[in-house]
């Protein structure tokens, strides 16, 4: 989705569309959890135009599967993202660090301050709010999928789906430090 800031009136703009599954698995390509979308994501935004920045509003929410962290069946994962965002002309932040800081610190390249946490830069007078959209997607995957809260896993020792059937195997593991004392237990 793509929106020139000419058309953000002072009441503000309203924009919804959705990201196409191809494009959503694209983004999450790199996630180690494995994920890939369900079905495309729904985007909610409202635009706000404060001089040259504008306010981004957004939510969405995206349907995943991926395999289980616990036991590798498939899990299926709703991620509801909810974020706001400042959207500042590069220009403007060029010129701000070309022109010294206020605060006198040093600036060094990929550092930020606190309050530029929740800004994005744009260029001319288009923003392409998809890659946007996608990295806060990105942001809020649950590191540790489950297929379901009381998921036992899969057995360390032979492998079998725990959720499935018990398979009996001993599972625990002797601590090495006590092993000496192990021949004296037997005698």
């Amino acid at each position: 989705m793509r929106v020139n800031i000419d058309e953000i009136k002072d009441s503000g703009l309203e924009r919804a569309w959705e990201i196409p599954t191809a494009r959503l698995d694209e983004a999450l390509r790199g996630d180690r959890a494995g994920y890939l979308a369900v079905r495309p994501a729904r985007v909610e935004a409202r635009l706000e135009r404060i001089g040259r920045r504008v306010r981004l509003l957004a939510n969405a929410s995206v349907e995943l599967t991926s395999p289980c962290g616990r036991c590798l069946a498939p899990a299926r994962t709703t991620v509801p993202v909810d974020f706001q965002l400042s959207l500042v002309p590069a220009e403007e932040v060029a010129e701000a660090e070309g022109g010294g800081h206020e605060s006198g610190e040093e600036h060094s390249e990929g550092s930020f301050t606190p309050h530029q946490v929740d800004e994005e830069t744009y260029r001319g007078k288009v923003i392409d709010l998809d890659p946007l959209v996608e990295e806060q997607i990105v942001l809020a995957l649950p590191a540790y999928p489950v297929c379901r809260e009381g998921c036992k896993g899969l057995c360390p020792v032979c492998g079998q789906n725990q959720n499935e059937q018990a398979c009996g195997c001993d599972r625990h593991v002797p601590d090495p430090r006590w092993a000496g004392l192990e021949k004296f237990r037997q005698s």
